[in-house]
């Protein structure tokens, strides 16, 4: 018995030991396998094509994921096909009647995943042809946007057998592709012959240019298939003049604001005006936005008409009204917004800019002293730079590393509703010389036939400096704080000083954009010489 009773717990050990070694291990590698087709009926790349369903099956289970935004088909169809995953086998029944001898591609991009791990099998195509024959012969190119040379993935590149204008307006395309993220495209299973092409961001996806937001690129010339073309320029046409937005966002001021510059303008008054005591009528630099300013900020309405070259609007405004009832922490006052918050320091060779909420009716500039290192700078440049008053500007010669202070008495203006400025210290701190960098351009413009505009410029497309080019030259810009540039050129050739975009129906293409070949890195103390000859491609 006693041996017996030893050999038990040996037994039982055995046996829960046995048992562990039935459990099934954890862990293991990820799968990172996309899946792969086993066998498609009818076969991928079939002939003579006359069914409407396809069945493509998969060496694992499947999952479809985005695929209204990833599948494509090209040449497109009216409705899409009714596309189910059962299991490993995806299932496609088309709607549409096919038109004849036409090869058919259709793209699911990055839809087709497995449905453990989500490992997408990247730009699986299906292609047939109800003819005898596949179309082999595909067009390459790249897309980018014309004014600052981007490129984005998804732009529809679209090919038409047809020459008239109309076409991306109310035709749907012979065949098409989607860029990818660099920009690039490429149309397969084209057909012999010419083709006219466009690129379209199309924000309702219905694959036309029906749409004022939406963005497009033309080549004039009709491209062969079988052959690269060049890079199209994508652009927005300049929107039709339009009122945006008309109203007072305080008392005492009215803002009206147009899509396009206002020209040969006229203003009807449909009521009496004469109790508003309306001070000025000013437009913006671009003439898009006009504002009212007037004294009576008990005011309630304003209604007139506005009558300019490309229509008439009648307009009437809710004026906000002044409440002296309202609770408040203090009265209004006249105030100043200094233009260089987000700067610490005081540029040695910009002047001081001081910017005015409201319109001034008196002042007094010899209150204003400017002080250096607690010691008066003589005969400071004060004066307004615009004809309302609001734009003030104090100019005096600066020194580097060196303490500056303006001081702006209380009451030294007063604007047009009666209210008077607080008191007003500003302190400054200049930097060194040193701490900025300076860069010489040397252009190449003489094989040019027009102006151009010089913009040195950030990866933001932030302006720093402009300069109109006219012919060979030098130009040098100095106190450059350090920091990597790039600099641009646009071609202006109706030498307005600005960039213009196209228009399709005009047969009208973007003004040219060209970029230096590098960035260029400005360094404190140290000056950056830059040579560019500008040939035909801006290089």
């Amino acid at each position: 018995m006693r041996n017996c009773f030893r050999f038990f717990p040996f037994c039982l050990l055995f046996i829960v030991s046995s048992c562990a070694i039935q459990v099934a291990p954890t862990g293991g590698e990820k799968d990172e396998t996309a899946p792969t087709v086993k066998i498609s009926a009818p076969e991928n790349y079939s002939t003579r094509f006359s069914g409407r369903d396809i069945r493509i099956s998969f060496d694992e289970f499947i999952a479809l994921k985005e695929l209204g935004t990833q599948f494509v088909v090209s040449p497109p169809l009216k409705y899409q096909p009714d596309i189910k995953v059962k299991k490993k086998t995806l299932e496609i029944h088309i709607e549409d009647t096919l038109l004849r001898n036409t090869t058919y591609t259709m793209n699911f991009g990055s839809a087709i995943t497995d449905i453990r791990e989500g490992n997408a099998l990247e730009d699986f195509q299906y292609v047939f042809s109800t003819g005898d024959i596949i179309d082999s012969l595909k067009i390459t190119g790249k897309v980018e946007n014309s004014y600052d040379k981007k490129t984005e993935k998804g732009i529809f590149v679209m090919l038409y057998r047809g020459t008239d204008d109309s076409i991306p307006l109310k035709t749907l395309p012979d065949y098409f592709a989607k860029t990818t993220a660099d920009g690039s495209f490429e149309v397969k299973n084209v057909s012999p012959g010419n083709y006219r092409i466009f690129a379209l961001k199309d924000n309702n996806s219905n694959y036309l240019f029906d749409n004022n937001d939406e963005v497009i690129a033309f080549d004039p010339e009709p491209v062969e298939a079988g052959k690269s073309k060049r890079t199209l320029g994508l652009f927005k046409e300049t929107r039709k003049q339009q009122l945006l937005k008309s109203g007072s966002d305080e008392p005492g001021r009215a803002t009206i604001i147009y899509a396009l510059p206002i020209r040969n303008e006229k203003i009807i008054f449909l009521s009496d005006t004469s109790a508003m005591k309306i001070h000025s009528m000013s437009f913006s630099g671009k003439k898009d936005t006009l504002t009212f300013w007037y004294r009576n900020i008990q005011s309630d309405s304003l209604n007139f008409i506005l009558q300019h070259e490309l229509g008439i609007d009648t307009i009437t405004i809710r004026l906000k009204q002044f409440d002296p009832k309202a609770k408040s922490k203090s009265l209004p006052t006249l105030s100043t917004q200094f233009n260089s918050k987000s700067e610490p320091s005081l540029e040695l060779n910009k002047p001081l800019q001081l910017i005015l909420n409201h319109p001034v009716d008196s002042f007094d500039l010899s209150k204003i002293v400017v002080t250096e290192d607690s010691l008066p700078v003589p005969n400071p440049k004060i004066f307004f730079s615009d004809s309302l008053k609001r734009n003030l500007i104090i100019d005096f010669p600066k020194k580097d590393k060196t303490h500056y202070t303006v001081f702006i008495p209380g009451s030294s203006f007063k604007d047009i509703f009666g209210w008077r400025n607080d008191t007003l210290k500003l302190n400054f701190l200049t930097r060194s010389v040193a701490d900025y960098g300076t860069m010489a351009i040397v252009l190449k413009a003489s094989a040019a036939k027009n102006n151009f505009i010089l913009q040195l410029i950030d990866e933001k497309e932030t302006i720093y400096r402009q300069s109109i080019i006219h012919s060979d030259t030098t130009i040098n810009y100095d106190f450059l704080d350090p920091k990597s540039y790039r600099l641009k050129i646009i071609e202006d050739l109706n030498n307005n000083n600005e960039w213009d975009t196209g228009n399709y129906l005009q047969h009208k293409q973007p003004e040219r954009v060209f970029y230096y070949k590098e960035s260029l890195t400005v360094r404190a103390n140290w000056d950056v010489d830059v040579k560019w000859g500008m040939g035909a491609d801006g290089n």
